[in-house]
């Protein structure tokens, strides 16, 4: 196993994940995209895993404070209930919506995700949409290194 300043690369790729994903000063891409060119090509696959587990874990938290289960301070409230009121309206696009922002990052995760509990998205739809999201995003992040490491050597 991996060692990155004396915690398994894994541990540290799914808690750093899991709190930057509720905390968005903490960047999770260059928080992985770091970690994957500081470990083997072999290890891509799991840090990709862990980096996806580590970002809904925290998501779902998200989540269920746009249910109001789960007090979030939020700064910018007016604009996520503006969003929250343009998604009531169109439910049939929810999925979608998800989807390309866990896969894109637009519109932004944060707001989409607080958005799906507020409208009340089913909980397994966004896991579903958004663990299919974040895995192709973070797929990218992670071979991107040795993608750049193949074509530079």
């Amino acid at each position: 196993m991996e060692v990155l300043n004396g915690l398994p690369v894994w541990f540290a790729a799914f808690t750093g994940c899991m709190v930057g994903s509720v905390i968005p000063l903490i960047h999770t891409e260059l928080l992985i995209f770091g970690m994957a060119a500081l470990v083997p090509g072999a290890a891509a696959l799991p840090l990709v895993l862990l980096a996806t587990a580590g970002t809904m874990v925290g998501k779902t938290v998200l989540y269920y404070g746009g249910r109001g289960l789960v007090h979030l301070p939020i700064r910018r409230r007016a604009r996520i209930d503006k969003f929250i009121a343009e998604a009531e309206g169109r439910r049939g696009l929810a999925d979608t919506v998800l989807f390309a922002s866990a896969a894109s990052g637009f519109p932004p995760f944060y707001v989409v995700t607080v958005a799906s509990g507020a409208i009340r998205l089913p909980l397994f739809r966004f896991i579903l949409w958004g663990t299919a999201g974040r895995l192709i995003r973070f797929t990218a992040v992670v071979y991107a290194p040795h993608l750049i490491r193949g074509l530079i050597t």
